[in-house]
This record gives C-alpha cells, sequence and structure tokens, in this order.
C-alpha cells in the first residue's frame, strides 16, 4: 500500500504496456477529481498487506476526509510511488503534517506520508470474502493500532497461507 505493500486499487501489471498505464492514470484521476468534489467513491481492492480485514476482490467505498477529520486507527487510501495503498493509520504528525501508516498483515510500519498524498478513508466493505470486514470503523479498529506489532506477524503468515491456497484453487486443482 517500502515499494508497494498494500492493497492495490487499480489492476497492477509488471511491466505495463504504454496503454494500460496511460489508462490506469487516467482512471486515478478520475477517482481523485471525484473524491475532490466531495464524492464517495467504490474501488476494488488488491493485494493482502491489510488480511484479513481486506481481501483481493473486496470493494470498498472511499472518501476524502480532511487531515484534521482523519484519526489513527481508521484505513487510509494515500499514494506511494504511483500506486494507491490502503494502510492503517497509526498515528498523525501535525507538526510535519505526516502521517503513519502500516498494513494489518505486515509487521512492521511503512514510510510517513505526506497529508498530500492522501485521497480519503475507506468508509464501508462494499463486498467482501473476509469475516473481519465488519470491524471497518469500530473500536477494533483502534486496537489494532495497538496490537499491530504483534498480530501484523500473525497476520502476515495467515495471509501467505490463504494466498497460497487461493493460488492452488484457482489454478484447477
Amino acid at each position: 500500500m517500502g515499494g508497494f505493500r498494500g492493497p492495490h486499487f487499480f489492476p497492477y501489471l509488471s511491466p505495463k504496456p504504454p496503454f494500460m498505464t496511460s489508462n490506469i492514470q487516467k482512471y486515478r484521476q478520475w477517482i481523485d477529481q471525484l473524491l475532490a468534489d466531495g464524492q464517495t467513491v467504490q474501488v476494488p481492492v488488491h493485494g493482502m498487506s491489510m488480511f484479513p480485514i481486506l481481501m483481493p476482490r473486496d470493494t470498498v467505498q472511499i472518501r476524502r476526509f480532511s487531515f484534521k477529520e482523519m484519526k489513527p486507527g481508521q484505513v487510509l487510501v494515500f499514494e506511494r510511488e504511483g500506486q494507491w495503498v490502503a494502510h492503517r493509520l497509526i498515528k498523525k504528525d501535525t507538526q510535519n503534517s505526516l502521517l503513519v501508516t502500516r498494513g494489518d498483515g505486515l509487521p512492521y510500519i511503512d514510510e510517513p506520508v505526506d497529508v498530500a498524498s492522501a485521497k480519503g478513508i475507506i468508509t464501508k466493505v462494499i463486498k467482501t470474502r473476509s469475516p473481519f470486514a465488519w470491524s471497518i470503523n469500530t473500536r477494533i479498529d483502534r486496537l489494532l493500532v495497538w496490537t499491530g506489532p504483534i498480530t501484523g506477524r500473525f497476520f502476515w503468515m495467515a495471509g501467505k497461507v490463504v494466498s497460497w491456497g487461493i493460488r492452488v484453487l484457482s489454478s484447477g486443482f
């Protein structure tokens, strides 16, 4: 969501053909404009860094929030290295306008994110395969801020097992 280790909000192909890169950039610009206009948008997520709360192909709602409205525990959507990432907000550095984040399925915090990179907050999980998605915007979110260094390692290992299982099942075994 260093590098790109978060739920990908748009198809991530490597290497990307030039037409795909152009289309993805236009799509992101369109989504960003809708958010800037105060709209709530629905997008699919990809990746396992927010496991078990979010899983690949889940659909979430995002809404723009001001820096002042952002609270630790919320799942923040931000741009890093040209990709959109969704990770839990751990703390705000109000003096430097920085946000500290971590994926629930990752054991370590991310590099701080400038508030200008923030796109919005996930307000609701619309479609999911996760039995834990209901916990978005509940007290559990705030609890995961504190337990993340421990639960992140466990979720990371569990996510690896689930990810492997998904690949095996989708390959036709």
